[in-house]
Parts: C-alpha cells; sequence; structure tokens
C-alpha cells in the first residue's frame, strides 16, 4: 500500500501494456525518464471511475501523477 511520504521507484516488471503502439511509447519514455530514480509520494488519490489508486509524486524536481501499479515502495520498515 502506498502512502504519501513513501519513497518509491518504477517497478521492474513486465508493465501489461495495451497494443497500442502510443502506449509503448509512453511507457518506453517513462522508464528512460525516471527508471531508476527515487521519488517521494506527496499524496494518493483515486482515478475516477475504475477503482485505480494513482500517486502524485514528486521526482527530477517536478511533480508526476503516476499510477500506483507502476511503483515499488522502497523504504518498507523492518
Amino acid at each position: 500500500m502506498i502512502k504519501p511520504g513513501d519513497l518509491v521507484m518504477l517497478t521492474d516488471e513486465k508493465w501489461v501494456v495495451p497494443g497500442a503502439l502510443t502506449a509503448l511509447k509512453f511507457y518506453q519514455r517513462l522508464q528512460n525518464e525516471i527508471g531508476g530514480k527515487t521519488m517521494i509520494v506527496l499524496s494518493t488519490f483515486d482515478s475516477g471511475k475504475k477503482p485505480t489508486k494513482n500517486a502524485l509524486v514528486f521526482v527530477n524536481g517536478y511533480k508526476k501523477t503516476l499510477s500506483c501499479k507502476l511503483l515499488k515502495v522502497v523504504n518498507e520498515p523492518g
């Protein structure tokens, strides 16, 4: 469960991407831009009609909204 204040990164797992070429290009650009970088979660919220959580993260000096499905927590206590 991702919550505000968590440190997160993009998951290394293979992403299930719709067959559209535009979506594939988007995820590849996202991986190139912020892959391997640690981000801090500023807030989380529901994305509207579907029960999907999004997170507002701070990375590279700006805010970015990402699906929580694409993120993994890197500072789990324990």
